[in-house]
């Protein structure tokens, strides 16, 4: 009987250990970025956060969240502190040669926005202006494509809109999706209008094949069946 106690024991200990060791996968984000990802009730909400838990769901990985400037995530990823990053980044040719991007989720244009008071009236008066935009985004990039254009990166949306506001910068180039949101809670804000679509997809570091091969397929499916689309329409994408 002794026996048989002590080897149900350490069956059970070996069973707890193997639960104890599972892989947490931690996600990296920027959370300044609504609809795809912002913070409410303490908690990061948001297109992006909805498509990691269905995912999850589909493929039984255990995850949790690391919010950081958007500029750190690559560099995290690259050093694998990070697992996975969603943050509605685009993926960029220039991108790909540091990471790995699952298939595009969406596509969503590159859009500039103003303040009702400055100089920008229309697409054709963007020349020579000064454009905000979040720092190590493809919208920096999208600016400087502008002529003439002066660009200054802030760290985050926030502090972009707050230079806007101001009359410190003419305008800002941001998602289409993010600027609406913008102009929705500041009424001195207006849409100008559209420069490109970008494709939006998750990162992995470049050695994480397996990985990426299973969140594209978990996300063809939600594609598929519909999901995706369900939840674009709840955030109005």
């Amino acid at each position: 009987m002794k026996k048989i106690f002590l080897v149900s024991m350490l069956m059970l200990g070996i069973l707890g250990c193997e639960k104890n060791s599972e892989k947490i996968y931690v996600i990296g984000t920027n959370a300044e970025y609504p609809p795809f990802e912002y913070m409410e009730n303490g908690k990061i909400s948001g297109l992006d956060a909805e498509i990691i838990e269905k995912i999850s769901q589909k493929t039984g990985i255990k995850y949790k969240w690391s919010n950081m400037n958007f500029d750190g995530l690559i560099p995290a990823l690259q050093t694998k502190k990070l697992d996975i990053v969603i943050a509605g980044m685009s993926a960029t040719p220039e991108r790909e040669k540091a990471v790995k991007f699952s298939v595009p989720y969406l596509t969503s244009n590159a859009t500039i926005i103003t303040n009702k008071i400055n100089p920008i009236k229309n697409m054709n008066d963007l020349s020579g202006k000064n454009y905000g935009v979040e720092l190590g985004t493809t919208k920096e990039v999208a600016a400087r494509k502008i002529n003439d254009a002066k660009v200054t990166p802030f760290s985050s949306n926030t502090g972009a809109i707050v230079a806007l506001k101001s009359g410190k910068i003419d305008g800002m180039v941001l998602d289409e999706s993010v600027a609406k949101k913008f102009v929705e809670k500041n009424k001195d804000l207006v849409i100008v209008g559209n420069l490109t679509g970008e494709p939006k997809a998750i990162a992995f570091n470049k050695d994480e094949k397996d990985l990426k091969e299973t969140f594209d397929k978990a996300i063809e499916e939600l594609l598929k069946d519909g999901t995706i689309e369900k939840l674009k329409v709840k955030y109005e994408l």
